[in-house]
């Protein structure tokens, strides 16, 4: 099948993944491949994050009772895997095994941006995060962070990850974000949100 004016060519393959007996899939949040093909299904069940190889075969899972609600995942080019969890305000980074290396944001620490869960709107922008949604990470190791759900920004962090500067607020002006959901950098260094 081809789609889109590069024609691009994908094939469906049904039942690709190898699944163990009783694991299955549940709400997936995102997908990423290291450089060795390997493929990371980042998903909202007991497991959250499932290993498989290029043709399917199933590799591990690990994550269990680390993640709230997991949303984003992004794999640098050090096959390091950043996984956003909108529902605890945290980024963490790992080895492809499952160690934790890092941990931006506080667990249950949301910023105060006047958001409340079906109740308001992100009222005003503040520092990271509340309610986080994804991460682009560049070769240099610096990395921008979409804080979308309940927060209405951008965060910039430097190579050793401390934070360097944020932008956006709420509204639909130049600058300003309804819900930056999804993050991607460039060659040339630019940002998309």
């Amino acid at each position: 099948m081809a789609k889109g004016p590069h024609r691009i060519e994908y094939e469906v393959v049904q039942g690709w993944e190898q699944l163990p007996e009783g694991m299955a899939f549940v709400e997936v949040a995102g997908v990423a491949v290291d450089s060795r093909d390997r493929v990371y299904v980042f998903c909202r069940g007991k497991i959250p994050l499932i290993v498989f190889d290029r043709e399917g075969k199933f590799l591990g899972a690990w994550g269990e009772g680390v993640f709230t609600i997991p949303h984003g995942i992004f794999i640098d080019h050090h096959d390091k895997l950043y996984l956003a969890d909108s529902g605890d305000h945290t980024l963490r980074k790992f080895t492809p095994e499952g160690q934790l290396l890092r941990t931006w944001g506080k667990k249950d620490q949301a910023a105060d941006t006047g958001f409340e869960l079906k109740a308001s709107p992100v009222q005003r922008a503040a520092g990271p995060f509340n309610r986080l949604t994804n991460a682009a990470v560049l070769p240099s190791g610096e990395m921008y962070v979409a804080d979308g759900y309940g927060n209405a920004r951008v965060h910039k962090f430097a190579a050793d990850g401390t934070w360097q500067f944020s932008w956006g607020g709420p509204g639909s002006g130049p600058g300003q974000f309804n819900l930056p959901h999804g993050i991607a950098v460039d060659s040339a260094g630019l940002v998309y949100v």
